[in-house]
């Protein structure tokens, strides 16, 4: 029985007690990654417990997977997705862009270079599925946890997950089946289609694709799933999203870790990754494409995921753990200086401007542009 000790993999966890061991069997289980995210909840909580700051352990959102929310509650989740779908686009200068759902592609679309294989990718996310999430509150008036998606759930066949069983509970379903799908590097899944049954079964995608000669330009078409499960088993199971956080020693080779940074051999053998292997589970039109997959409404669960598993390795050893590694391009391409926490992101007109170290920590602390989350 193969056994991952902290004590071996890293100095300390600070927070777990030293010498703690997990079995394969605990970590391919879940069981593992269980502890881990409730030592990390703790962690959260008693900073927040020892803050200033007006969010407190009664008024903190706690963000909860699909599955465990719900189904009026989900049902609600969606119907603020189609408010937010009708909701003016802020951009005035891009044709595509019809709404405010919109406005979130066209600004992962200008900040993609930026913001992947980047010193600004877990940040930059983490405030950008944030800023979407105060929408839907703000604006739609959604009530409810935001979602994540927690993939190795699904890999006994993502067709019958609740996120994608054509429900009116769920995101809708899987695309139809076309005689091919996928094709190329990842091979196909088991649709290909337009989306055929429950919510965003007559969702119009306005803009894009990426290889498009405009892709800003007006583009109206259906939305395309080609679910794939393979993927899931291969590169997005509980025990991948376990190991990518106990092998990852500081943020450096998280990063690496969750995105399969070729740059960095001990990251190569995770390939796609959790965060590719995540994005091509659902592939499609737009969710295969690099610049627009957040034109997929499920890109927010899935980059809910990301988070959490961020949120844990963070308040595994907190103290060490609030640093910021790489350059400001992607894949340092043009090279470029290395990234600092007194960097502005700024996301307007979408969003508001801060300093990458407003949004290390999403409890406690004054400073801190999040103060409301909780795994």
């Amino acid at each position: 029985m193969r056994v991952l000790s902290f004590a071996l993999l890293v100095a300390s966890f600070h927070g777990l007690a030293l010498g703690q061991t997990y079995s394969q069997d605990d970590i391919v289980s879940g069981k593992a990654l269980q502890q881990m995210s409730k030592t990390a909840y703790d962690t959260a909580l008693k900073r927040l417990e020892g803050s200033k700051s007006n969010c407190t352990k009664d008024t903190v959102h706690v963000r909860k997977e699909w599955r465990y929310i719900p189904g009026p509650e989900r049902t609600a989740f969606v119907k603020a997705i189609e408010c937010l779908m009708e909701k003016p686009n802020v951009y005035t200068n891009v044709t595509g862009a019809k709404s405010m759902f919109d406005s979130f592609g066209v600004l992962h679309y200008h900040l993609t270079p930026a913001v992947h294989n980047s010193a600004y990718f877990l940040l930059f996310h983490r405030l950008y599925i944030w800023t979407y999430e105060q929408k839907l509150r703000d604006m739609c008036g959604y009530k409810g946890a935001f979602p994540y998606w927690e993939w190795g759930l699904d890999a006994g066949g993502v067709e019958k997950s609740p996120i994608f069983d054509g429900s009116e509970t769920s995101m809708g379903s899987n695309g139809a089946k076309v005689n091919e799908t996928g094709g190329g590097f990842f091979g196909g899944g088991s649709g290909g289609g337009c989306v055929t049954d429950g919510p965003f079964k007559n969702y119009t995608v306005n803009f894009g694709p990426n290889t498009a000669s405009d892709p800003l330009a007006p583009n109206p078409r259906c939305l395309k799933r080609d679910l794939n499960t393979s993927m899931c088993v291969n590169y997005a199971s509980i025990q991948n999203t376990t190991e990518t956080i106990l092998e990852s020693t500081d943020i450096e080779s998280f990063q690496a870790n969750l995105q399969g940074d070729f740059r960095y051999p001990k990251a190569r053998k995770w390939t796609l990754a959790v965060h590719g292997g995540g994005h091509f589970i659902i592939a499609g039109d737009p969710g295969g494409d690099f610049y627009f997959s957040p034109l997929e409404p499920v890109f927010y669960l899935h980059h809910g995921q990301i988070d959490r598993m961020y949120f844990i390795f963070q308040n595994l050893d907190w103290a060490k753990r609030q640093t910021m590694a790489g350059t400001i391009t992607m894949m340092d391409q043009p090279p470029s200086r290395n990234g600092t926490l007194d960097d502005i992101l700024d996301i307007s007109p979408v969003g508001e401007s801060f300093k990458y170290r407003q949004l290390l920590d999403t409890v406690g602390v004054k400073s801190s542009a999040i103060r409301s989350i909780l795994y």
